[in-house]
């Protein structure tokens, strides 16, 4: 089959991102395969890794598990006295999975979607799920991240179709048909709700009841959401394109890649950022409309799968070639490059002074699918490891 020969070509970013693109063409993913979802959480902005059949908590100061603690703020411990960590793992005698990043649902809730056709209602402060210790069951498999919004719950499905189910009773309050498998997280402008899928469409439909306000043809499978800026959408598909969209659904401008752009891009100060599967980067002027060409920059020989994080003078990607790379903002050259035991699938996160209690200085945050540097934190400025988790 073409497809498959073509994924065989570009290897996507691992096993993992392989195996789920090929659900995409009816074949189901790999119980094994996984890539951690990152995201940061609290006032503390302690990193969530969900990755294989567990979420973890870790402290961004010094990598380490975020410790529970009693009602008196004092650290629990276990029978042979060792600290109670914030770790939660699906039901005993099951093979429960996490792709997506938990959602706050209260600010002492978390709600973890897994791949497993299951809802959890985590406790922040006991790592346990609340009510039915075996999760509530959904209709479909869960890759990308459920997003709240007022009293509803919106979940896209890794086979086909998104839902809309009750926030507080998860019964199904609408259903959007896709041809094939939505790894997007959704996103909600001025009561428009935008969401993509791997069957090359755009979607906005209405949050309330979602009715199809209009969809379009991308010319090839979108993996992550579009982002909007200023009255437009932005998105890269496996079109080998960017796309410049209106919100009623027209193709302003696009620019041609050299590959597949899997992520979703970043936009700072009228300029767009994204990387493709070539390992090219890309800045592009959208501030005057249009996309015009800033420069591009061979930054790796393998894949850049991650969103770009622009700050200071930096656009700093992670690849399959085990490296993040720090490029210059004015023209794409490389300051210096930095090696993890593994590829780059997720992150970089960034972690600023005074977020945390013992933060010093920035930090820049990437995942790997290795599981003995899931997380590795390196300094914003020098690119000096600070740490590694596990940092056993």
């Amino acid at each position: 089959m073409n497809s498959i020969r073509m994924l065989a070509r570009h290897r996507l970013a691992g096993a993992a991102i392989l195996a789920g693109v090929l659900a995409a063409a009816c074949v189901p993913i790999r119980q094994e395969a996984s890539w951690p979802a990152l995201s940061l959480i609290g006032d503390d902005q302690n990193i969530v890794i969900a990755y294989n059949d567990r979420v973890v908590m870790v402290d961004p100061d010094d990598g380490t598990p975020v410790k529970l603690r009693n009602a008196d703020g004092e650290i629990r411990v276990d029978e042979e006295g060792r600290p109670r960590v914030w770790q939660f793992t699906g039901p005993e005698g099951t093979m429960t999975q996490f792709y997506s990043s938990p959602v706050e649902l209260s600010t002492d809730k978390l709600l973890i979607a897994s791949y497993n056709e299951r809802l959890f209602e985590v406790g922040l402060a006991t790592a346990r799920a609340d009510g039915d210790v075996d999760g509530e069951e959904v209709q479909g498999q869960i890759i990308a991240n459920p997003v709240i919004a007022d009293d509803l719950l919106y979940v896209g499905f890794g086979e086909r179709d998104l839902v809309a189910l009750g926030r507080d009773d998860r019964l199904e309050r609408w259903r959007v048909e896709t041809s094939q498998g939505v790894w997007s997280e959704p996103l909600i402008i001025d009561d428009v709700l935008y969401f993509t899928s791997l069957d090359h469409f755009l979607y906005a439909v209405d949050p309330v009841n979602g009715d199809l306000i209009w969809k379009l043809d991308l010319g090839g499978a979108a993996a992550e959401a579009p982002v909007y800026h200023e009255g437009r959408l932005y998105i890269g598909s496996f079109a080998r394109k960017i796309f410049e969209i209106s919100t009623d659904g027209e193709i302003l401008s696009e620019y041609a890649t050299d590959d597949w752009v899997w992520s979703t891009p970043r936009i700072v100060d009228g300029v767009l950022y994204a990387g493709d599967l070539s390992g090219m980067v890309y800045a592009i002027d959208i501030g005057d409309g249009g996309l015009n060409p800033i420069w591009q920059a061979k930054a790796s020989d393998r894949a850049v799968r991650t969103t770009p994080l622009v700050v200071n003078e930096y656009v700093i990607v992670g690849s399959r070639d085990q490296k993040v790379y720090w490029l210059s903002r004015e023209d794409g050259s490389t300051f210096f490059s930095r090696e993890v035991g593994g590829e780059v699938l997720s992150g970089p996160l960034l972690i600023e002074p005074g977020d945390t209690d013992d933060t010093a200085e920035s930090l820049v945050v990437v995942g790997t699918p290795t599981h003995d540097e899931l997380l590795v934190a390196f300094g914003l400025q020098n690119g000096e490891r600070v740490w590694t988790y596990p940092n056993e």
